[in-house]
């Protein structure tokens, strides 16, 4: 599966979770996503394919496919040995009945390919093939079940009446596999053994047979199989040693097979394959819905606002950035969080700002993803206790600057609860040091 197709799958997974569980708790994410010059469409696959591989769909996916590729290979195994079965079958009996041989070897193929065609325009979204049916249960078993119950609704929404277009493909391809395997089969023994042959008839005259002969074997005569003369047909009533009258049996026979049965097959897979490729590569995500609407507005370029800007000689209080890796950053910079903004920071040292409040934080942030820093000193106030929103916020910093470091301005009631923590520390002089 191609990988555009993978993305809008999990997409439409994350939406149909989000539709019946709530929205994630995505607001870095979003701030990741919004910071990327893309088109809408864009953002909202790489907002959910960022919350897939954080709450592990996006392993699923791989597990899933994984799971689908295994139990595929293991059906094509399975076409192998029903293709040897249905010939050997056939052919079991010495002389051969002309005709049950020719129910045995295109009667399931022909009742099986009746079904499929009435599925296929009676039930658009699902191929109704028992084969398919046994091909997903397989994968399911093969892969994660709670993981399975979203993804594969998902798919199902995603492709909708295009499914019978892959499932179809799917079917014939199996189809193909076995019918060319019978024939390799035939044609080994037909090479290989003597077999006599004969009609049976107790309701049908030696006229009806002829003409179901020569009806049955008119499209393979187009094709270089010839039909046996009405004398041999006739005489065939009993079975006859001759040659000439086995030979011209088993071309018959073997015509009739490959263009009623595999030439058959092997056309309807290649049908439903292009059919298959070309709607796949018209899917695009529908950022009309309304769902899709409501997150546009969460998901608008990222625009950032810092309360001392001037400080970093911007004459604005607003800019829009391009995006920037973290190996790309530049500038050294201290921040301070639950601080009395009475607080006297250093001179020397380029300050973001007090971030006290929620809207400072989420600014902070949206500055930082921008363009990330080099060196990033946070100053704590140890007099306030190391909650766990704090460390969470102090986290997100953590990632959005090379390296980073805490400053304890202070050895106030809780700040043995911060040393206790590890935290890497540092004084204002750390950032003018070079790395």
């Amino acid at each position: 599966m191609r990988q555009k197709l993978k993305s809008l799958w999990l997409t439409e997974t994350i939406h149909l979770i989000e539709t019946e569980s709530g929205q994630f708790a995505d607001q870095d994410i979003n701030r990741q996503v919004r910071a990327e010059q893309i088109s809408l469409s864009d953002r909202i696959v790489m907002r959910a394919i960022m919350l897939s591989k954080q709450n592990g769909l996006y392993l699923a996916q791989k597990v899933l496919l994984r799971s689908v590729k295994l139990s595929f290979v293991l059906l094509l195994l399975l076409s192998v040995f029903l293709g040897g079965s249905l010939a050997l079958g056939a052919l079991s009996q010495n002389p051969i009945n002309l005709y049950w041989a020719l129910f045995s070897l295109l009667g399931v193929h022909l009742i099986t390919l009746t079904i499929w065609l009435g599925s296929f325009f009676l039930f658009s979204n699902f191929g109704g093939s028992l084969l398919i049916h046994c091909w997903l249960w397989l994968a399911k078993k093969l892969s994660q079940k709670k993981t399975v119950q979203q993804l594969i609704p998902a798919f199902v929404e995603l492709f909708g009446s295009r499914i019978r277009w892959l499932i179809g493909f799917v079917l014939n391809l199996f189809w193909t596999v076995i019918l060319s395997c019978a024939l390799l089969v035939l044609v080994v023994l037909f090479s290989t053994k003597h077999y006599s042959f004969e009609w049976q008839t107790t309701l049908l005259s030696s006229d009806t047979i002829i003409g179901l002969t020569h009806y049955l074997g008119y499209l393979p005569s187009l094709l270089g199989f010839e039909i046996p003369k009405d004398e041999v047909i006739k005489l065939s009533e009993h079975a006859l040693s001759a040659g000439e009258i086995r030979s011209s049996w088993a071309v018959w026979l073997l015509g009739v097979f490959i263009v009623y049965g595999l030439m058959l097959r092997f056309l309807c897979m290649v049908f439903c394959g292009v059919n298959w490729l070309i709607s796949s590569r018209r899917i695009q995500l529908n950022i009309s819905h309304p769902d899709y609407q409501i997150l546009a507005s969460r998901l608008q370029p990222l625009f950032v606002n810092i309360e001392d800007a001037d400080k970093l000689g911007h004459n604005s209080h607003q800019w829009h950035f391009s995006t920037h890796s973290i190996e790309a950053a530049e500038g050294n910079f201290l921040v301070a969080i639950d601080v009395q903004e009475s607080w006297h920071y250093p001179e020397s040292v380029s300050f973001l700002g007090f971030l006290n409040t929620r809207e400072q934080r989420s600014n902070i942030l949206d500055y930082l993803q921008l363009t990330p820093a080099q060196k990033l000193l946070i100053a704590v106030d140890t007099d306030r206790a190391p909650d766990r929103g704090v460390l969470n916020f102090i986290n997100q910093l953590i990632n959005k600057s090379q390296q980073t470091r805490i400053w304890f301005i202070n050895q106030g009631k809780q700040y043995h609860n911060w040393q206790s923590l590890s935290l890497q520390l540092a004084q204002p002089d750390w950032l003018s040091e070079a790395l």
